[in-house]
């Protein structure tokens, strides 16, 4: 894991997710990509109305871009300062752990997505409601990336990735976001695989995902459970908190979207209930 990309807007809780970003840089020796994203000054012009003067509305215009600059300034500083903390440093050319800062402005969805597509995961904090800009981060890695998402609850403290429970379930999601953490399970102290009741004939089992580990070096110990206790997203929470999992690795949305959305199911649950870090893919 070489590239980490740290998304952010004028709501992110910047200092604990840089805070969070520059350990992963020190313990991969990765370089960190802050891109923060500001309000784009032609997209406000639809909202504010007829019956205003040319002169009005580029006085409203270049008060947007001020303001704009203003936040991505002032996010500059706490990320720098995170980084400067843990000697995270901003030359490029340097061997070892390194930070980038981007400022782009638009929304959203014109830029998280695309711009993590180069890196090998991003780092974002649980939505703070369905609306927020937390969410539109968070939608926008899982669904548009193509790329892993390590979801980090603002609440957590302490080490991240070192002991980790797999939630297996067989789903392409899943063995997607095992794969893609190889290298992650790899320096962890301890891997744990959890799962939960019988999975269908046809799907990859338990003993044939920890061979798959074991191939790749990975030592892990094997946990099954004939039936959840609760839902099974609870279940998942609980064993991981049993065993002084740290993180968590799962498959997202394994069934279709809208009845995840609808329904809940055991992604939507642990994004909006776990204490602890997930990392995931879709």
């Amino acid at each position: 894991m070489k590239a980490i990309m740290l998304p952010l807007t004028r709501e992110s809780d910047t200092s604990f997710l840089s805070t969070i970003a520059a350990n992963l840089a020190i313990r991969f020796s990765a370089t960190i990509t802050g891109l923060f994203i500001r309000r784009d000054p032609k997209h406000a012009m639809p909202l504010l109305g007829e019956g205003l003067t040319a002169e009005m509305i580029q006085e409203m215009c270049d008060a947007t871009e001020r303001e704009g600059l203003k936040y991505a300034g002032e996010a500059n500083k706490l990320f720098s300062d995170a980084m400067n903390q843990q000697a995270v440093v901003s030359d490029e050319t340097a061997p070892g752990p390194k930070a980038l800062w981007r400022t782009i402005a638009g929304d959203v969805a014109d830029h998280v997505g695309r711009c993590a597509r180069t890196a090998d995961f991003a780092v974002c904090e649980r939505p703070q409601g369905k609306n927020s800009a937390q969410a539109d981060i968070f939608n926008d890695l899982v669904f548009r990336s193509g790329r892993s998402v390590l979801m980090v609850p603002n609440s957590h403290e302490g080490p991240i990735l070192d002991n980790v429970l797999v939630a297996w379930n067989g789903r392409a999601e899943c063995a997607r976001a095992v794969g893609a953490a190889l290298p992650l399970l790899k320096k962890a102290r301890k891997v744990t695989l959890l799962q939960i009741g019988e999975l269908a004939e046809e799907l990859p089992t338990l003993d044939d995902i920890a061979r798959y580990l074991d191939a790749h070096g990975i030592a892990c110990e094997k946990m099954l459970e004939a039936k959840p206790e609760g839902s099974v997203g609870e279940t998942v929470h609980a064993r991981a908190k049993a065993v002084g999992a740290d993180t968590i690795v799962i498959g997202a949305f394994s069934t279709a979207r809208w009845r995840e959305l609808i329904l809940g199911g055991v992604t939507r649950h642990l994004i909006e209930s776990s204490e602890l870090p997930i990392y995931m893919s879709h």
